[in-house]
């Protein structure tokens, strides 16, 4: 058995006695995990000490079923159960991050095991490939904010509402805190009932109705923050949700359903381990904090909303046709903790709206998207659900039938729309529309906002708002949003790398005519084209950074800057390289090349001896018949571009030389080239003299006998004089 007194881990470390597999480990003192720090063990874990856990994970990884108890409650931050005999409880445990169970069982029963959660996460069962047996507490954090509805769901199963009562106090139904209240604090919703869609609210019946995994709560919860739990059998594997469709002919009111996170874990709704038929994608979250719903679909959200949906929270969706079904696999989750809240970035082709008031806002969205239609499209556009705080401020754009949307999604912008925009205020005052800066769209599009009941036009960039006056009785849309491109710009690269013949071209959107200013990248005007109907070109360009100011003369949005990149290919270089400059002409000696080119796709050589030429990356070796000084051609292209590069090669006549200085007498030379001796045959007394290619004699001599063999080992590769009497030869040495 291990046993520790004091043990800090820092990094992996694993428990593990080769000859004892399932040996036990106990903490009698302290045991502390630093950050980064893993530990597996393959025993019994029993902690009758403290423990600080701030790793990565603790990993049970035995071969037989492990047991987790000790005196103290051990709090694991994350925990792995990676063991097919399983591992269970033998004392209360807590943990603060995530459990994984990779194989196996972990068994609870009998036992409490507490997923935490405060104000710094809430603890998570990540997707289960083993399984689960016995009850967890699922605590779930409530964030600061008003009293107020919150909108809740069970991750499991076997508890009524009388297990959230011992958390925040509730009224209106039998057995509630306070049952005689004419305030009913808890509802679910039922989407079969006829009528507008505020008549599905159905009042808790009693505190001890069943609190339902995938059903959504709305209860009315203060003062905050607090913390709520339930403990049971935590659900697990494939769910099914209880959605209905029941038409009234009323698109917008029907199919309404409130059904909340089943799992101990975040989910994702974009996840493709969802099954949704018959379902609008777009997915509804109150916002306690602002008294506002928040939104999503297709990527983008109002009022904070996400696709990430937090344990323990209910959501709105909304079904729209006969026999829908949502369905799910363990898949969903999200293997991190997820606040109820969490705020979704703009697309580049998107535009927030936002009004302000009353310490309220609201905000809408319009998308722009080529996949988009005027029409409601069931995985891109969002409907407006208003706040019932009379206090609250309304912000929504009409689609094509004048319906209320939150998410607005569009086809791209291809001539001037006009969009209504409706304001709804519960108290009469003052409030300001503005939009947000973090949109690329301010860039490329010319937006309008006209008040109708004023005329006022105001252009709405980074830095603009509107304010103005509206009653409480206004019912119908009172702005209209003008959208046009301001115009559209392409680049034409340079053909070949410093080359100067690339182009920027701008064309004008609207009605025109229209101004050109064009500026380099100093910001110097280098050409204007004022007074036109037609696009502009900016031409002979070399590589760089160019902008256009396009001021449309008719439009009050002034002018628009738009920066154009003119690129060019990267640069073509020919080069090759080779052994020696010099070699024997005939079959017996050759010229080997090495290509060194860059940015080039096509070669063309030429070895300057009339030969046909060779489009090989590498040629083969090539053969000169006869002796010269040629030149190697190399043409490196890409596309249109190209290079070119040209290196001498010496050919001598061949590899035994002779020198003729009589009529009559020869002296043979051989072998030429040589490595590190060479010999010389003669028939009579001769002096010989071997100079450098500096003229320095290295050497000098009387050749006395028939065939001498001279020695210049000691010497560097390269080209020498032999001297011999008047006549003289060119020898190589080589390596």
């Amino acid at each position: 058995m291990k046993n520790f007194t004091h043990i800090t881990i820092l990094c992996f470390l694993s428990f593990f006695n080769p000859t004892k597999a399932q040996e036990q480990f106990t903490n009698n003192g302290n045991f502390k995990i630093h950050a980064g720090g893993s530990i597996s063990f393959f025993g019994d874990f029993i902690n009758n000490g403290s423990l600080i856990d701030s790793g990565e994970a603790i990993t049970l990884a035995g071969s037989s079923a492990q047991k987790i108890a000790g005196s103290s409650l051990t709090s694991f931050k994350n925990l792995t159960l990676n063991n097919s005999a399983g591992s269970y409880l033998s004392a209360n445990e807590k943990i603060t991050g995530e459990l994984k169970i990779t194989s196996g069982t972990f068994t609870t029963t009998g036992y409490d095991f507490t997923l935490v959660s405060d104000s710094l996460g809430t603890a998570y069962i990540a997707p289960i490939l083993g399984s689960f047996s016995g009850n967890i507490t699922m605590q779930r954090y409530l964030e600061a904010g008003p009293t107020s509805w919150r909108f809740l769901a069970s991750p499991v199963s076997g508890v009524t509402i009388n297990d959230w009562q011992d958390n925040f106090v509730t009224s209106g139904f039998p057995g509630s805190t306070y049952p005689n209240f004419s305030f009913t604090s808890v509802y679910t919703y039922d989407e079969t009932v006829p009528g507008i869609s505020d008549n599905g609210y159905n009042p808790a019946p009693s505190s001890n109705d069943p609190i339902i995994p995938g059903q959504g709560y709305q209860c009315y919860i203060g003062p905050v923050p607090l913390t709520i739990d339930v403990t049971g059998p935590p659900v697990k594997f494939n769910q099914t949700f209880p959605v209905t469709y029941s038409p009234s002919g009323d698109i917008t009111q029907d199919g309404w359903v409130m059904i909340g996170n089943p799992y101990p874990s975040a989910i994702d709704w974009s996840s493709a381990a969802w099954t949704k038929n018959n379902i609008n994608d777009a997915i509804y979250i109150w916002n306690s904090a602002n008294q506002q719903y928040a939104s999503w679909v297709a990527g983008v959200s109002t009022n904070g909303g996400s696709n990430m949906i937090a344990s323990s929270q209910s959501f709105w969706i909304q079904t729209n046709g006969i026999g829908p079904l949502l369905s799910c696999t363990e898949n969903i989750k999200i293997s991190s903790n997820q606040p109820f809240l969490e705020p979704t970035l703009l697309s580049n082709q998107s535009l927030k709206l936002t009004i302000n008031g009353n310490n309220f806002k609201d905000e809408t969205i319009l998308l722009f998207d080529d996949l988009a239609t005027n029409s409601y499209d069931a995985s891109m556009d969002a409907r407006k659900l208003f706040s019932s705080n009379l206090q609250v401020p309304a912000i929504s754009t009409l689609d094509s039938l004048k319906t209320d949307m939150s998410i607005n999604s569009l086809p791209l912008i291809t001539s001037a729309t006009q969009i209504p925009v409706k304001t709804l205020v519960g108290v009469s005052g003052n409030y300001t529309i503005s939009v947000d800066s973090s949109s690329l769209i301010l860039s490329n599009f010319c937006i309008v906002l006209e008040d109708i009941t004023t005329g006022i036009k105001t252009i709405l960039n980074d830095s603009s708002n509107y304010t103005f006056f509206i009653s409480d009785t206004t019912a119908t849309a009172r702005f209209i949003l003008h959208v046009s491109a301001t115009n559209k710009t392409s680049a034409i690269s340079a053909s070949c790398n410093n080359y100067m013949d690339g182009k920027a071209i701008a064309a004008g959107k609207g009605i025109g005519p229209w101004d050109y200013l064009w500026f380099n990248s100093t910001n110097n005007l280098i050409q204007q084209t004022l007074n036109t109907f037609l696009e502009d070109t900016l031409q002979n360009l070399a590589a760089g950074l160019y902008s256009v100011q396009i001021q449309d003369i008719n439009s009050i949005c002034g002018y628009f800057t738009k920066e154009i990149t003119v690129t060019e290919p990267a640069p073509v270089y020919a080069g090759f390289t080779y052994l020696n400059d010099t070699l024997f002409a005939g079959s017996n000696d050759s010229l080997v090349l090495q290509n060194t080119s860059t940015g080039a796709s096509s070669y063309l050589w030429d070895f300057g001896d009339g030969s046909v030429t060779n489009n090989s990356f590498i040629p083969p070796a090539h053969h000169y018949d006869s002796s010269g000084t040629y030149a190697i051609i190399l043409i490196a292209e890409f596309n249109d571009c190209s290079d070119t590069v040209i290196q001498i090669v010496y050919v001598l006549a061949d590899e035994v030389s002779t020198i003729e200085y009589t009529t009559t007498k020869k002296i043979k030379v051989y072998p030429n080239p040589f490595s590190n001796t060479f010999n010389i045959v003669t028939n009579e007394v001769s002096p010989i003299h071997i100079y450098d290619m500096q003229g320095v004699l290295i050497y000098s001599s009387i050749l006395s006998e028939k065939t001498t063999e001279i020695d210049l080992g000691k010497f560097a590769s390269g080209i020498y004089l032999v001297r011999i009497l008047t006549s003289s030869l060119k020898i190589i040495k080589t390596d």
